[in-house]
């Protein structure tokens, strides 16, 4: 999707496809618990990471939070080098996106026992096999996608993860 697309992008899931993304979502939030991330945050990340692109407006919409909320969090996640922003041609608004693939985003939070890794993994695998029961659904290919996507960053991190680790203890 370009800058230009937005505007026909319909980035809200219905029925079961939406079902699904809360579920991830929630499970990006747990995730976030245990490395001490607050909840708006991995939130706002998730929602990233599934639609790959998303507007101020978006992410009100699909967070509830405040503009101001939204607004310091993607500030944040720009200053720490996670999240980038690209204006949307021909107006005065923005697009947010993750900065690279899964393992880079990974390499740059904290460690990650391959343990971790192997149960998401399994997890988001029983998660995209469940989806097939939708695949008539509006929102389901888009889904689909970005959860193969995600399924993929975590085969790769998993491949790296040892030598991540043997890395990060050595610091």
């Amino acid at each position: 999707m370009n800058s230009n697309q937005t505007q026909d992008y319909d980035f809200r899931f219905k029925g079961k496809i939406r079902d699904y993304e809360k579920t991830l979502i929630k499970f990006f939030i747990d995730i976030g618990k245990n490395k001490d991330t607050p909840a708006k945050v991995q939130e706002i990340l998730g929602y990233l990471i599934i639609h790959d692109k998303l507007s101020q407006s978006n992410l009100k919409e699909l967070t509830g939070y405040s503009t101001g909320t939204i607004s310091t969090t993607l500030g944040n996640l720009i200053t720490l080098g996670v999240v980038k922003k690209e204006r949307i041609a021909s107006s005065n608004k923005y697009l947010y996106s993750m900065i690279g693939d899964l393992p880079q985003i990974f390499e740059r939070s904290s460690e990650v026992s391959i343990d971790q890794f192997t149960l998401i993994s399994k997890y988001i695998q029983t998660k995209l096999n469940e989806l097939q029961n939708f695949r008539d659904k509006d929102g389901y290919n888009t889904l689909h996608t970005q959860i193969n996507v995600l399924l993929k960053g975590y085969k790769k991190v998993m491949k790296i993860a040892p030598s991540m680790t043997k890395v990060l203890s050595n610091k």
